[in-house]
């Protein structure tokens, strides 16, 4: 029998990386539209350093690197341009309509990304009906993973205690929110698990495997 002091009766899902594949996506974006300032940034270096980080701090880096401030239309433009390559490439995370679909405890979906584009992602991979009326972005709270203030939001909003949720997370700064939220945490670690994966985190490989992690 399981144990009712150990029941999980939320899992709270982040968005990108771990539902949808938008990241490699996302960062192709980065490359392409950074080399228009002069700044020469691979995809695969906007990958390793934007996987889970604000918008915020990723227009601070580009900043750094660029030499000076960004014009206002940088983020509209980047953004317009992710939403066309989205819409083109998008794919979700293997397994994750299967994983929805199978899924007995009730879920959510609390991401660092606007509203528009969570629900673009979803909607294109099939995913949206799963999640409506139960996504949240951290433009709600205006606070940002790795602050837990976005997981506590959506635990609070459906009415369950942190220490009853699970969060599945596939970045460093969604980790550190779930853990800092109290909640269980389980990272899916495709590409080999983070050097930095602190304690107590259950990692997964495929979310095929994440169903007896909820037990």
């Amino acid at each position: 029998m399981k144990d009712p002091g150990n029941a999980i009766d939320l899992v709270i899902f982040d968005c990108d990386g771990t539902l949808v594949d938008s990241e490699v996506v996302a960062a192709q974006a980065w490359s392409e539209h950074v080399a228009a300032y002069g700044v020469d940034l691979t995809a695969q270096q906007a990958l390793a350093q934007f996987r889970g980080v604000s918008m915020k701090l990723c227009l601070a880096r580009i900043e750094e690197l660029h030499g000076k401030s960004l014009p206002a239309s940088f983020e509209t433009e980047l953004r317009a341009l992710m939403a066309v390559m989205l819409e083109q490439r998008l794919q979700p995370i293997a397994g994750a309509l299967e994983m929805v679909q199978a899924l007995a405890v009730p879920y959510a979906l609390a991401s660092n990304a606007p509203h528009h584009k969570i629900e673009l992602c979803l909607r294109v991979t099939g995913l949206l009906p799963y999640f409506a009326g139960r996504i949240y972005s951290a433009y709600d709270v205006q606070r940002w993973k790795p602050d837990p203030a976005l997981f506590l939001f959506a635990a609070d909003s459906l009415g369950v205690a942190p220490s009853r949720c699970a969060v599945v997370e596939d970045s460093l700064p969604g980790v550190q929110a779930g853990l800092a939220a109290g909640m269980k945490v389980i990272a899916l670690q495709e590409h080999g698990v983070h050097p930095e994966m602190p304690d107590g985190v259950s990692v997964i490989t495929r979310l095929a495997q994440l169903h007896p992690h909820l037990a």
